[in-house]
């Protein structure tokens, strides 16, 4: 179940800027992160892996570029990291060259069976041909998923109760003592997948574009989990595929903090060949490591885990 063959040598990066540096980091709420629970005395709990989901509301907002990005960068710090794929569509799979031919159980036959979560060893996320001279590929797994997940999880909805809300918790409890940081790439929308992402998370990013309508959603995911899912720590808006010369980014950010809400200092350039990597098998922190898109990618990773780590 697992990897190897060389980085693709003729993928370049288009003109891009780094990210920026300065961006204010701010929160409605207090902006500490830590993954384990409180016991009711005051006492953490530590209860394995901390559980990230990226959701927004939009779509094409780079939930799946970043959840595969920043996975690659927690692996190459050391940390045991998991994928799931919680998307009908089944991008991060395709990222990683998980077409439905291979054999491997599915995030969709796992919520249908969570017993089965307890003998089940997520594969590598890079598969064999890929990248062999990457140090880090065994501590990167992941669960991947096909389009039969949207049926499935309707299903739940009458199968489990009201109870099916927690069915993705279920799954990944087994699990969490094996990794150190699971990673949750979900659909657009307020969904059965989104719902059960959110309510099985720890803490939340939200990528967004620097545009208007990405302002907005990323705006109504914060209320949102404001609101109903006070225990989800905000742990920042990634503003993703922008460039920090342009005033719409510049202006974007700006209304977001105005709006109280804490954007990571950290923005990852555009490049046009971000969109290409998954042709590859690979995310782009493999396939070029030295880009200034992998280098965001990698500060954002190093920012995140101080987060996780207090």
């Amino acid at each position: 179940m697992a990897t190897g063959t060389s980085i693709h040598p003729d993928i370049h990066e288009d003109e891009c800027v780094d990210a920026d540096p300065g961006a204010h980091v701010d929160g409605r709420k207090d902006g500490r992160v830590d993954g384990r629970k409180d016991d009711g005395r005051g006492v953490r709990i530590d209860t394995g892996a901390f559980v990230i989901v990226l959701a927004n509301h939009k779509g094409g907002v780079t939930k799946t570029t970043s959840t595969a990005n920043l996975g690659a960068m927690f692996a190459e710090a050391g940390r045991r990291v998991l994928l799931v794929d919680c998307d009908p569509q089944a991008n991060l799979s395709e990222t990683f060259g998980w077409g439905e031919d291979l054999p491997s159980e599915r995030l969709e036959d796992l919520l249908a069976h969570p017993e089965a979560a307890h003998r089940y060893t997520p594969p590598r996320a890079l598969r064999d041909r890929i990248a062999p001279e990457v140090a880090w590929r065994d501590r990167l797994r992941i669960i991947p998923a096909t389009d039969e997940l949207a049926d499935v999880a309707a299903e739940l909805r009458t199968t489990a109760g009201p109870e099916y809300q927690d069915r993705l918790r279920e799954v990944l409890e087994p699990l969490r003592d094996r990794f150190d940081l699971i990673l949750l790439d979900t659909p657009p929308g307020r969904g059965v997948l989104s719902g059960m992402a959110v309510h099985a998370a720890d803490g939340l990013v939200i990528p967004a574009l620097a545009a208007d309508l990405d302002v907005r959603g990323a705006g109504k995911v914060y209320d949102l989990v404001e609101d109903e899912l006070p225990d989800l720590r905000i742990l920042g808006v990634l503003i993703a595929a922008s460039e920090r010369r342009w005033r719409v980014t510049r202006e974007a950010a700006a209304r977001m903090m105005t709006d109280q809400m804490r954007v990571l200092p950290v923005w990852v350039p555009r490049a046009v060949r971000v969109a290409s990597a998954p042709r590859h098998s690979a995310p782009t922190a493999v396939l070029e490591p030295d880009s200034m898109v992998t280098h965001a990618y990698r500060q954002l990773a190093g920012l995140l885990l101080t987060e996780v780590d207090r």
